[in-house]
């Protein structure tokens, strides 16, 4: 196969990897599972300057290099699904570039495009390209690391004439340095390194070897010095911590006879039944690729003298006994280390299969052949990456798709659809304590969430602009269920916007504008506002609205309480209020019973329901306040008051009536009952 040629088949077989690794890629994975969500709380950490060698997240290590190259490239392209991904991605498509490099300079164009194409279009590799892990990085680590051994020693056994320049040894021992601060794999790939190294050296040294020169020796060392120097800061930390060093983790599983047939199995059988990176069961590689990695197999071993086989048998034997020791096998995610490696021998078997057919057919068969076998990997993988794998239920569930798919939604609509989001925690998680759904939610949109209003539906409705037009976010399945059934009518008269078959319930579209109107303007006759006696002015009652200081409005009430009720009672009170400009960020309700209009409340409720810094002008909140008399209140009338007050400062916000505005004190009466 000439250069050319091959050059120009492999950027096809690049071409492809794009396609398998980005398109639809906010929705393939669906979501973000777990430990997806700590690696981006990792990232952040790192893009506010806490940068650390390895991070302890509940007495387990983390390496910190992934979070602070994620952190450095989202700093630049921004965050979202598509920028926290974009690493693996980028990661992936230099990977199978490298391969080929790696491949030609080993055993010909031929194996390194055949090892490129088996990288391209398998399943797990495009997963883990598009997940947020270390692991999309590893396999990168070691193609990169054994193509700086092969271009720094003389892999076909013979003194080329031109040394080695400085650069690959300089990259060799920078990569043996970083890989540390990156994965687990660091340690067994510099054992591999290392044992290249010494099988070169002494073998040169043997009767009839040439031995290698004194600038290759010295470049060498001088690789050595660099690994050195880099690795000093993950030694210092090691010694300081050494139970969050990588080291413990390489082999943080059992020998097993079971798990070394399962892991092996794995490859041509039964995969992984993890859905975090395959679908599961699905085996890495067809039937025909895996009895063409043992055909590569073999002929290494055959051939197991020559420095290039003995580079990939190095690498094979040191590597695969990690993705066999672990008693959940097969586990695919071990497999990133040796996955280039096997892409090899896929090469050297290819290579050889065809080498070893009769000249005059080993053209049209060998091309039938190739074409037949990438052509049937480019639909199964096409079929289960993008049909089987998004829509598996167990995905779906494990990667959260609900919120993925609100996500995506939100993408489209939150700067043009004024948006509430229905939350449980309307304040952020800190520390370790797990993200809310709105935080995770945050994390895969691509728009400032500026544009969302945040509301605890089940005390709090916000209905956006005066109810003209919006769209509510249920965050939870069944998420109706969980609003305040004072505020369900505004919902009930609504529109579902489904965004899946199985995701209907998430989006519902309102326009109340003309019910909202009608609303308060039955206010004015049917639910009287009485002033508080201290209040200033000659008039005891007035109708609603009346303004509030602080841009605020109150609207008027719904009689949502009963006539009577009895001690330990749970009291529903629903006001209607209007935010009329920039509010205080503290900004809280109070609904307070009373036996006296001078005496203190015998039961209250102080909330808002709502984060009011994302409330817009013309919103309108209806907040129901819940609130439980004591099991002790004695029996007679009481009177409810309602207002609004500051809670940094506890200042109540003046209340304001006619034009020009006439302060009436700082709270409102908006009815009575009777506890027997």
């Amino acid at each position: 196969m000439s250069d050319r040629l091959s050059y120009f088949l492999v950027v096809l077989v690049l071409l492809g990897a794009a396609i398998w690794r980005m398109e639809n890629l906010t929705g393939v994975p669906p979501g973000l599972h777990p430990d997806e969500v700590t690696e981006i709380r990792l990232i952040e950490t790192a893009r506010r300057g806490r940068i650390e060698v390895f991070y302890d997240i509940g007495g387990a290590g983390y390496e910190g290099l992934y979070s602070a190259i994620s952190a450095a490239v989202t700093s630049v392209i921004g965050g979202g699904v598509i920028g926290y991904r974009m690493v693996g991605v980028l990661a992936g498509f230099v990977t199978i570039a490298m391969l080929y490099a790696l491949g030609k300079r080993l055993f010909g164009a031929l194996a390194g495009l055949m090892a490129a194409g088996l990288l391209s279009l398998s399943l797990f590799p495009a997963l883990l390209a598009r997940s947020l892990s270390p692991d999309s990085l590893v396999p990168l680590f070691i193609t990169a690391l054994l193509l700086a051994l092969a271009r720094s020693f003389p892999v076909y056994g013979l003194r080329t004439r031109h040394e080695p320049k400085t650069t690959a040894f300089a990259a060799l021992g920078a990569l043996l340095g970083l890989g540390f601060y990156l994965h687990p794999a660091a340690y067994p790939a510099a054992l591999m390194a290392l044992g290249f190294v010494v099988v070169i050296v002494l073998a040169r040294g043997l009767p009839g070897r040439r031995p290698l020169s004194r600038r290759t020796l010295s470049y060498t060392w001088f690789a050595v010095v660099i690994l050195i120097v880099i690795a000093m800061p993950y030694l210092i930390a090691v010694l300081g911590n050494p139970i969050l060093s990588g080291g413990r983790r390489v082999f943080d599983g059992g020998w097993t006879l079971d798990s070394i047939l399962r892991a092996l199995g794995g490859l041509i059988f039964v995969g992984d039944s993890s859905v975090e990176y395959n679908l599961p069961g699905r085996p890495m590689f067809d039937l025909i690729s895996g009895i063409l990695i043992l055909i590569g197999l073999a002929a290494a071993l055959r051939f197991w003298r020559q420095p290039r086989f003995v580079l990939t048998l190095l690498a094979f034997a040191v590597l695969l006994p990690v993705a066999m020791v672990t008693p959940d096998s097969p586990n695919f995610p071990r497999f990133a280390a040796v996955l280039p490696v096997l892409a090899l021998l896929f090469g050297v078997g290819v290579t050889t299969l065809i080498n070893s057919l009769p000249a005059r057919i080993r053209l049209p068969f060998g091309v039938i052949g190739l074409v037949g076998l990438l052509g049937f990997n480019l639909i199964w993988t096409g079929r289960d990456l993008f049909t089987h794998y998004p829509a598996d239920p167990l995905v779906r569930e494990v990667h959260n798709a609900r919120l993925g798919e609100i996500a995506r939604h939100l993408d489209r609509t939150v700067e043009t659809m004024p948006t509430v989001m229905c939350v449980r925690r309307l304040h952020a998680s800190s520390g370790l304590e797990p993200l809310t759904e709105a935080q995770r939610v945050a994390l895969m949109i691509h728009r400032s969430p500026d544009f969302l209003r945040y509301a605890d539906c089940g005390m709090t409705l916000v209905l956006p602009e005066g109810g003209e037009r919006g769209q509510l976010i249920l965050l939870q399945a069944g998420g109706l269920e969980r609003v305040t059934p004072f505020a369900r009518e505004w919902l009930e008269g609504g529109d579902f916007m489904p965004l899946s078959a199985d995701v209907t319930d998430a989006v519902v579209r309102l326009d109340t504008a003309e019910t909202l109107a009608a609303r308060i303007g039955a206010f004015i006759t049917t639910a009287p506002v009485g002033f508080a006696p201290e209040a200033p002015g000659d008039s005891p009652i007035a109708a609603p609205p009346l303004r509030l200081g602080d841009n605020v409005t109150f609207l008027g009430y719904d009689r949502s309480w009963g006539e009577t009720h009895r001690p330990g009672d749970v009291v529903p009170v629903v006001t209607y209020w209007r935010i009329d400009g920039v509010i205080p960020p503290d900004l809280t309700f109070f609904t307070h019973v009373l036996a006296d209009p001078a005496a203190a409340p015998a039961a209250q409720s102080d909330t808002i329901g709502v984060l009011p810094a994302t409330l817009r002008p013309r919103d309108v909140v209806v907040h129901t306040a819940y609130i439980q008399l004591p099991w002790t209140i004695g029996a007679g009338r009481y009177l409810v008051s309602t207002g609004a007050y500051r809670a940094d400062d506890q200042r109540r916000l003046e209340v304001f009536e006619g034009d020009p505005p006439t302060p009436r004190g700082t709270r409102l009466f908006i009815g009575d009952f009777l506890i027997e």
